[in-house]
């Protein structure tokens, strides 16, 4: 069958003959339905229609609901990991430049995926962590870096590697999953104005305090 052939048949036909095809299918639908209706009240049956396929074909793919589940949250991550891991491999800058680029990707991740820290939230509370080995590539590799910054005089000797990259993750992923909240607790704080705490005003704020703190004395 020629590629044109392929690409004139409807989607669920291509699906049944591209195993790839169905299975990013699955894992899009999955992800919509997980967000909205959470992980336990949304059934493969659910799944399936959503996605355009049988039930038999996500069991094939995946197994169980709780394996498609781990799937989807590894590939959510991995969109993340990938462009992290390609900065830190590839920069060729101070210290200071790649922790500054490393933050606004991180930010830029949050705010653009409106999804992404509901899944951080859920890495936190459930016992099966399907990114793990994702993430600590991502600490050994930034682990390492800092450690080099440290002892080219760049970067503060007395702090804990890990902890100023726990520090930016912290302070991207807290306003994300608390931005409303924050909005409407200025509004009943005389003096705050909730329309000068914007996405870009807190990054701007968090960048000097993230970078009077850690820079060498």
């Amino acid at each position: 069958m020629t590629t044109a052939t392929l690409e004139n048949q409807a989607p669920a036909t291509r699906r049944r003959r591209d195993p790839e095809a169905t299975k990013e299918a699955i894992l899009e639908a999955a992800e919509k339905l997980f967000v909205e209706l959470g992980p336990s009240a949304t059934p493969t049956s659910l799944v399936a229609k959503e996605a355009g396929v049988t039930k038999s074909l996500i069991h094939h793919h995946f197994g169980s609901k709780e394996d498609l589940w781990l799937a989807v949250r590894r590939r959510h991550f991995e969109r993340y990991h990938e462009a992290q891991l390609q900065m830190l491999k590839s920069h060729e800058g101070d210290a200071e430049s790649l922790l500054r680029q490393s933050i606004v990707a991180y930010f830029q991740y949050l705010k653009e995926d409106t999804n992404a820290a509901r899944f951080m939230a859920w890495r936190t509370i459930e016992d099966e962590d399907p990114c793990l080995d994702l993430e600590h590539e991502l600490f050994s590799l930034g682990i390492e870096r800092l450690k080099s910054a440290q002892e080219r005089g760049e970067v503060r000797s007395d702090l804990e590697p890990l902890a100023i990259i726990k520090t930016f993750l912290a302070m991207g992923l807290h306003w994300y999953q608390t931005k409303n909240q924050l909005c409407e607790l200025c509004q009943q704080i005389p003096g705050l104005d909730p329309e000068n705490l914007t996405d870009e005003s807190y990054l701007e704020d968090s960048l000097k305090i993230f970078f009077e703190g850690i820079k060498a004395r």
